[in-house]
């Protein structure tokens, strides 16, 4: 289905941040909300991937952080009791050596997900969100 109006919202305001531990940059991170005017379980996100400058982001690298609690994505879809609240931002973690390098980058982030409250008889709304914008990375 063709619905774009909460897409606008999918990617946070604010810049991408390098991350470090013991002085090391060890990837990178930045946030992104649920596209809807309602949460939803994590268990309704059906795909969940990321691009940096065109090339996809391996799902092995990636963790959601959201509620405080870090999140695969071959997870996402047995996270039926976890709620992602429509105005709590989701902070994405990429494990990346030597992190991204400062400067101006194109970020992709692509969500489809199911509408909870639209089982009837078996069927869910499933909508898409694809989203591109440039992004600094600090």
């Amino acid at each position: 289905m063709d619905f774009q109006a909460y897409n606008k919202i999918l990617i946070c305001k604010g810049n991408i941040r390098n991350t470090f531990v013991d002085g090391l940059k060890t990837g990178y991170e930045f946030d992104i909300k649920y596209p809807s005017y309602r949460g939803a379980f994590l268990s309704c996100i059906e795909a969940l991937t990321f691009k940096i400058d065109g090339i996809e982001i391996p799902k092995e690298d990636i963790q959601l952080q959201v509620n405080n609690k870090l999140f695969l994505m071959d997870e996402l879809s047995e996270c039926f009791k976890e709620y992602w609240f429509v105005r709590d931002k989701g902070t994405v973690k990429v494990f990346r050596d030597g992190g991204l390098e400062a400067g101006v980058h194109e970020l992709n982030v692509y969500m489809k997900h199911r509408v909870p409250y639209t089982g009837y008889f078996g069927q869910y709304l499933v909508l898409e969100s694809d989203v591109t914008e440039k992004k600094i990375a600090e």
